[in-house]
């Protein structure tokens, strides 16, 4: 660092962006690359808590292999999502855009608390207009909806995403996306145990804070001129102006973070098999399916999450864990 007698590293990391969420259910930017039988490539999901199992590490290249590991998994409780629509984009000079919409003709009363539905709508019409556009569209997705009312969490009006149907042609997946129009989907028919998952959340917000929170910088001197809870130079007379890498206050939290191939061990139907006694603090008790997954999931309780394919290549083969003990102790003291 030049005149410096100690080390003294850049603060903070460049590699994220604070900016604020647009919204609180994160829209993947993009998806796995999927060939085969066609099906859906994420599920949402409300994060219930953490604790603990006990499993038969199955890594062959693990010093641990074949031996009794513990690992923190994270609940995530997924009541059934409704299929309300399909989607198709097709490519433009200014990216995808989208070529036709195709809704339910039935819908949950509860949707009417998220979105107007038409009291006449001409299915018929709309179906042959997203036919008529298959040979141009290039991705095509569905339009969900959450059922969070099916849980504990006090929350009526459904959350709306969309999710890629993952295919080999795209006249497959239209088929394959008409059969789930106006039906449930549940957890077991997108993923399996022993899959890798990208967790796609928004963070804890933590309002706006100075650098010393935010980025970690020293608390100067108290005979530093200016301020003491700041850096000491926020840049040069020339350029004049203030670089973007200089830690500066701003908002810290509420940001949408994507964490990539978490080990799914465990997918049930009955949550009070790995409840802890008394229930998730600040949650409550797990009432529909649930997902454990290997690990933490950015997002404080009771915040949907998306389960995404994996994007990046995961470990392979891909297997059950042996999941041997898992820890239902009270949380509450």
């Amino acid at each position: 660092m030049g005149h410096r007698r100690v080390s003294a590293p850049h603060r903070s990391s460049l590699g994220y962006r604070r900016v604020r969420a647009r919204r609180i259910i994160p829209a993947p930017r993009a998806w796995q690359e999927y060939e085969g039988a066609p099906k859906l490539l994420g599920f949402l999901g409300i994060k219930a808590g953490m604790t603990h199992c006990v499993y038969i590490e199955d890594r062959p290249r693990s010093h641990l292999a074949n031996r009794e590991v513990t690992a923190a998994i994270t609940c995530i409780e997924t009541p059934p999502i409704v299929i309300f629509g399909l989607r198709g984009y097709e490519k433009s000079a200014y990216g995808l855009q989208i070529a036709a919409d195709l809704l339910a003709t039935e819908n949950k009363e509860e949707l009417k608390r998220r979105l107007k539905t038409p009291k006449e709508y001409d299915f018929e019409k709309a179906k042959k207009k997203l036919e008529d556009k298959l040979e141009k569209i290039v991705e095509l997705r569905a339009i969900v909806h959450t059922q969070p009312y099916l849980t504990g969490i006090g929350m009526k009006t459904p959350q709306i995403a969309e999710i890629k149907i993952g295919c080999s042609e795209i006249k497959e997946g239209f088929e394959y996306g008409l059969s789930l129009l106006g039906k449930e989907l549940l957890i077991r028919d997108v993923f399996k145990a022993g899959e890798f998952v990208d967790s796609i959340g928004v963070t804890k917000g933590k309002g706006f804070q100075g650098p010393v929170k935010r980025h970690g910088v020293k608390i100067l001197q108290h005979k530093s001129k200016g301020t003491k809870r700041g850096v000491g130079s926020i840049g040069p007379w020339t350029p004049s102006r203030t670089m973007w890498t200089i830690p500066r206050y701003g908002q810290m939290g509420f940001h949408v973070r994507t964490e990539y191939n978490k080990r799914i061990m465990q997918i049930g139907s009955d949550g009070l098999q790995i409840v802890p006694k008394g229930g998730f603090v600040k949650y409550g008790v797990v009432k529909n399916n649930y997902v454990l997954v290997k690990g933490s999931i950015p997002g404080p309780k009771k915040r949907t999450v998306m389960l995404r394919g994996p994007m990046r290549k995961a470990p392979q083969p891909i297997k059950e864990p042996q999941i041997l003990h898992i820890s239902t102790r009270s949380q509450q003291g």
